[in-house]
């Protein structure tokens, strides 16, 4: 029996942190256990900023190592209607403006669900691989099998439940992010340059995701079943209401229905997929 050789692991470290992908992988984890933190510090009624902005800090690590890549380090030079396009310029530019806003907590959601497929699928496709290296059918030990096991659990989750997430989040988005937006320049605790940041974001989102499309497309549907009938309803608050839900939606509709190029359907791939490698088009 032959013993495989492998290249010691103080080695295989120095390979696995010279890649800028594990600096991309270490912004979604620094991410992940950020919010995770902020959220228990909400619940238990002390939001903690620290937290806050440490999760968006991750996200503008991730997100700028993907577009550091893309193009090969000239952003100047990229600053073009193809470059804003790019899903990963336009989550950058979401997550820079949410790190400077105060704390809307829903905003961090999203970012999170993202983040979190992020960090599973890199283990067994990265990590994992160079901190425990396959070993022959002849030389496999129960550590390696449990940690390949392990690997093939990770991704048959990710791979299962992908598409999930990726509805799960557009629906943060579109209801739970621009629904707090709405009600919170309703009620003056939030600025209206915020709802309109925001829904310039969902009106990029919807030439590029499927997922935003539909959501934008159910959620419109929902509330034309509870307001357009308002306008046949005797009291006059309910006309009203139907009546502002109208023109509302016919500015909104004028609003997102220019597309932004002769080929802004153009198929892209998507920060949302489960690949681990930063490239550009990655959410």
């Amino acid at each position: 029996m032959t013993e495989t050789m492998h290249p010691p692991l103080r080695d295989r470290l120095l390979t696995l942190i010279k890649h800028p992908q594990f600096y991309w992988w270490c912004g979604h984890v620094c991410l992940v256990m950020n919010a995770f933190l902020y959220f228990m510090s909400v619940l238990s009624l002390h939001p903690q900023l620290t937290y806050y902005k440490r999760a968006y800090s991750g996200a503008l690590v991730s997100y700028g190592i993907v577009l550091w890549k893309a193009t090969g380090g000239e952003l100047l030079r990229k600053l073009d209607m193809e470059f804003i396009r790019n899903e990963n310029v336009q989550y950058f530019a979401l997550a820079f403006y949410w790190y400077s806003y105060h704390p809307i907590t829903v905003t961090l959601l999203p970012f999170l669900v993202f983040s979190t497929f992020h960090v599973l699928a890199y283990i067994p496709s990265a990590l994992a691989p160079m901190l425990f290296p396959e070993e022959t059918e002849d030389n496999v030990n129960s550590d390696s099998a449990t940690v390949q096991h392990v690997c093939r659990q990770i991704k048959q989750i990710t791979d299962e439940h992908h598409e999930l997430a990726m509805q799960v989040a557009a629906y943060i988005e579109v209801v739970g992010v621009m629904g707090q937006l709405i009600l919170g320049v309703i009620s003056f605790q939030t600025s209206f340059l915020a709802l309109i940041v925001f829904a310039h974001f969902l009106r990029l989102r919807y030439f590029s995701s499927p997922y935003t499309r539909q959501a934008l497309w159910d959620t419109t549907e929902q509330l034309d079943r509870w307001f357009l009938p308002l306008a046949d309803d005797p009291r006059r608050y309910a006309q009203t209401a139907s009546k502002i839900y109208a023109n509302a939606k016919g500015i909104v509709i004028r609003y997102g229905s220019g597309s932004l190029t002769d080929d802004s359907n153009e198929p892209t791939t998507t920060t949302t997929t489960t690949t681990t490698t930063p490239r550009q088009g990655q959410n």
